[in-house]
């Protein structure tokens, strides 16, 4: 039976060939819960000083809250939309450039390298983990999320018989052309190959509802929605991964 869930966080805007710009607005979608409650959990392994590089950082809506820290960001974004909007922004220390992971080269080495919601939609993510580990300065850390195989509405969806395979592509991301979803163990994997060890997990907001619906809920439920992640840590919408290289021990 076809599904029609709806993927988790914002479709990958710096790979592929599709231009999500004409299509998607991630200021106004009901993913900016997602973005923002991510962007929280990960500026507060900030320190004041910081050099951070962002991969696909769209309009530039999580690369504002870590601009509210006293941080230096680079962040890159292959739609010249996006590359515009994300200008816009003027945010304080915040160089936002135009290109494509695959192609560009991150000027120097950072304490903290960010890339959500890219890792399960590449056709070699092992190489971009180790692409990743390169540009992390000693001591520095990679921050990764993946929408996860095991979010409360896909479980819902499979006892509902709607859901044969809890990695299937959804309605939506087919649209995206996405893949197939990594588990947490996939993505662990591939990173230990790539020479990170992980040094932390857990989830972003538990989703019992499709997207549609949650648009409709408070922002307030959303956020104890988020919260509810530290009592179901993995079955949150996305999985929270984040990485050192495994010589920096």
């Amino acid at each position: 039976m076809p599904t029609t869930l709806k993927a988790a966080g914002p479709p990958p805007t710096t790979v592929g060939t599709m231009d999500y710009a004409a299509i998607y607005d991630p200021d106004t979608d009901v993913d900016r819960h997602y973005t923002r409650a991510t962007g929280r959990r990960i500026r507060r392994w900030f320190r004041p000083g910081d050099r951070v590089l962002e991969f696909g950082c769209a309009t530039g809506l999580m690369t504002a809250l870590f601009a509210e820290r006293d941080v230096r960001i680079h962040a890159l974004e292959r739609s010249p939309e996006y590359v515009a909007r994300a200008q816009a922004r003027a945010l304080p220390q915040t160089t936002v450039h135009e290109g494509s992971i695959l192609e560009w080269t991150p000027p120097g080495r950072f304490e903290h390298v960010v890339a959500t919601n890219i890792v399960g939609e590449l056709d070699d993510p092992g190489a971009f983990l180790v692409h990743c580990r390169e540009h992390l300065a000693p001591g520095g850390l990679l921050h990764l999320t993946a929408n996860n195989p095991r979010s409360l509405h896909r479980l819902v969806a499979r006892e509902m018989g709607l859901l044969d395979d809890l990695g299937a592509v959804s309605e939506r991301g087919a649209r995206y052309a996405s893949s197939p979803l990594l588990s947490a163990e996939d993505i662990e994997t591939l990173a230990r190959a790539a020479g990170l060890i992980c040094l932390h997990r857990s989830g972003v907001v538990v989703k019992p509802l499709t997207n549609g619906q949650l648009a409709e809920l408070p922002d307030a439920v959303i956020d104890g929605l988020d919260a509810l992640t530290r009592e179901l840590p993995g079955h949150g919408a996305l999985n929270l991964f984040i990485f050192a290289a495994e010589d920096a021990r």
